[in-house]
């Protein structure tokens, strides 16, 4: 059963922003839509949306915003600027700089932040006295050092490269930072996703000195499962070439209740963008009437919801969910697919080596994971 959307409030566009980042730090999920995609900051009748089931505590927060100080404001467009990050897992490898690429274009359209963090090598030291092995730490600890000064170094060089592109691109919202931090990849990511708390994670689908054969590395794996954010994919041969040329969005659906969540957080996501939302569910059955029933149900939601964007949706009929899927992603030309957790089987799939060689998509359309 899906969530009853409401409209809590119609304001002007400051106003509405100022209210949905107060309501989204309270743990109530929301959204604007009515948003003048040309000119947003001129809209006078901007709609706030919620979950029914969060009402009476959105009417409470609100109401007590009448009254907001100067302070407050300045505290609310603190937790606004907190949404508004991108953090970037690297390692130096092409498919990592590239994926700061996507980061870039992204955050010039969100004036966002771009953090880069590298986590680099984290030996297991001995807790036992030097003595005889006192010249072994001591080199281990050399060694750490020389591995730290050369992630410095490898850091400092893509900082460099990544201004220049702003600089030539005019890319003048974005900032960028980063971060050194030593340990387990997987861990230092989703230690620094709980501290920094971005709004999206973009990463490569493998990293330095994978194999030919290992599509998706299993740091990605891992971050995949874990983190709470969105994750964008960025494949090997994926070139960004900008924004606007990312048009057309495909989101897998399963007519699960997470597609309701995550349908909203896309259309957050994408809202600065002028694309068109493709959603199709594949399915394997002989008899689709229910199917195309629910996804029927799903578009007239979608449409109610979301005047201002254009939809397409669809069912396709085929034995294979992946093999149906590349035959969509191929016939309406999609840029970028985004599905939930809840279809890991899917997302192994994609990049498993013995399909993925059958397939096109894999090597250069982008992945969006939404946490179910």
């Amino acid at each position: 059963m899906k969530d009853q959307i409401i409209t809590v409030v119609t304001c002007p566009y400051s106003r509405a922003q100022l209210i949905k980042a107060r309501l989204e730090s309270e743990g109530i999920e929301c959204f604007l839509s009515h948003i003048n995609l040309i000119q947003p900051g001129i809209a006078a009748g901007v709609q706030v949306r919620i979950n029914e089931k969060d009402a009476d505590t959105a009417y409470s927060i609100i109401e007590g915003m009448k009254e907001i100080s100067a302070k407050s404001k300045q505290e609310t467009l603190k937790a606004m600027k907190s949404i508004r990050r991108i953090l970037v897992p690297v390692d130096f490898s092409e498919t990592s700089i590239n994926a700061c690429s996507f980061a870039l274009g992204l955050a010039q359209k969100l004036k966002a932040e771009v953090k880069l963090l590298y986590s680099y090598f984290n030996p297991i030291i001995s807790s036992e006295p030097y003595f005889e092995g006192q010249s072994f730490n001591y080199l281990m600890d050399s060694a750490i050092l020389g591995v730290e000064a050369e992630a410095r170094k490898e850091m400092a060089a893509l900082k460099s490269k990544l201004k220049k592109q702003i600089d030539d691109e005019k890319l003048n919202f974005v900032r960028i930072t980063s971060s050194l931090d030593r340990g387990i990849p997987e861990q230092v990511i989703q230690k620094h996703i709980s501290s920094y708390k971005p709004g999206i994670v973009i990463m490569g689908t493998r990293g330095m000195g994978k194999s030919e054969v290992n599509y998706l590395g299993s740091v990605t794996k891992k971050v995949i499962k874990k983190a709470k954010v969105p994750v964008l994919l960025i494949p090997e041969k994926s070139i960004f070439s900008g924004m606007q040329y990312i048009n057309r969005v495909l989101y897998a659906s399963n007519f699960e209740e997470s597609d309701f969540r995550s349908l909203r957080r896309l259309m957050t996501l994408v809202r600065p963008f002028n694309m068109i939302i493709h959603v199709a569910h594949i399915s394997v059955e002989d008899n689709d009437s229910l199917d195309r029933a629910k996804m029927a149900n799903l578009k007239e939601h979608l449409e109610k919801e979301y005047e201002d964007f254009q939809f397409n949706c669809d069912v396709i009929r085929h034995e294979d969910i992946i093999m149906g899927l590349q035959e969509y992603i191929e016939s309406k030309e999609i840029d970028l697919i985004a599905l939930t957790t809840h279809k890991r089987g899917i997302i192994e799939r994609f990049f498993n080596p013995s399909i993925a060689k059958k397939m096109i998509f894999h090597s250069y359309v982008p992945l969006l994971v939404f946490h179910s």
